[in-house]
């Protein structure tokens, strides 16, 4: 996220971001809310079962009556799909989130109190850092077992570190602040200064942090999903439906990959889209720039 904000702000920029925030950020959204709501409500609408299987339906491509086609067992991948979709979106966005709060709470009482506290904090970020977010929840969901709870915690886990060090760097900036003085002035406690004062004023980055790691938590949940350590066939995910469509059926049935894994881009694609238009948004450089 720092690198995304480094290059320097030119009235040019500032007036090409204003102008393109609102009609990039309508139509991400409107194609996210569509999937969100086609995972909520969909599977509910959809009269077929994902897990019913038709012998003599093996492999159908895509046509009126199987929209996305079928698998090697006759299921059809669009209902599949939809309960996927909604799998995915019921482990990812609560982990996510719980990631960013988490993350966004260590961070801000390492970046307040500092001293041991802060070192001992970053010293076990660095060496989970050091490990790849889908190694961390794996390792968890081994230790754990299978499970949404299970899984949605590995999730959190492996994103906390991230969210750590946003929010660090946010509240070591903002704890220096003269209105934080004056209230240490007048007495009011660190837990005060802290959510009155200093939180408020990070709620820029820790808004971009939820945008990114909702992106990243549906990288995760798919992954954990595809080493076959998520959700369990054959109940569908995202991921699970890519194992065996990946390897065995890509040349001969490629709409066993293709439709699953366009959502999967398109979700974390939006989210993304989402972090970055927040970052430029949140930016006080470029703020000042358009308002000139």
């Amino acid at each position: 996220m720092a690198e995304a904000v480094a290059a320097p702000i030119t009235r040019e920029r500032a007036t090409t971001v204003r102008r393109r925030i609102p009609w990039v950020g309508l139509i991400v959204s409107i194609v996210l809310a569509l999937l969100v709501v086609a995972g909520v409500v969909g599977p509910s609408l959809n009269p077929r079962s994902p897990t019913a299987t038709n012998a003599a339906a093996r492999l159908k491509a895509p046509s009126a009556q199987y929209p996305f086609g079928t698998d090697e067992l006759g299921r059809d991948i669009f209902t599949r799909a939809l309960y996927g979709l909604r799998t995915t979106l019921f482990i990812a966005v609560p982990g996510g989130l719980l990631g960013t709060v988490i993350g966004t709470l260590l961070g801000l009482i390492g970046g307040y109190r500092r001293g041991l506290v802060d070192f001992l904090l970053q010293r076990a970020v660095e060496i989970v850092t050091a490990i790849p977010s889908l190694v961390v929840a794996s390792v968890v969901v081994a230790v754990l077992g299978p499970g949404r709870v299970q899984l949605i915690g590995a999730v959190a886990l492996s994103l906390t570190p991230v969210g750590v060090r946003v929010m660090r760097a946010a509240a070591l900036r903002v704890s220096d602040s003269l209105f934080c003085e004056a209230a240490r002035a007048m007495g009011a406690s660190h837990w005060r200064i802290m959510f009155r004062h200093v939180l408020p004023n990070c709620l820029g980055p820790v808004a971009v942090l939820a945008s990114l790691n909702l992106g990243a938590s549906i990288f995760v949940e798919t992954g954990l999903s595809f080493l076959g350590l998520g959700v369990q066939p054959p109940n569908p995910s995202l991921g699970n439906m890519l194992t065996g469509a990946a390897s065995l059926y890509f040349t001969r049935a490629p709409w066993m990959v293709i439709f699953p894994g366009l959502i999967v881009t398109i979700l974390i694609l939006c989210f993304n889209i989402i972090g970055d238009m927040l970052a430029d948004y949140f930016d006080p450089r470029l703020r000042s720039q358009t308002t000139t």
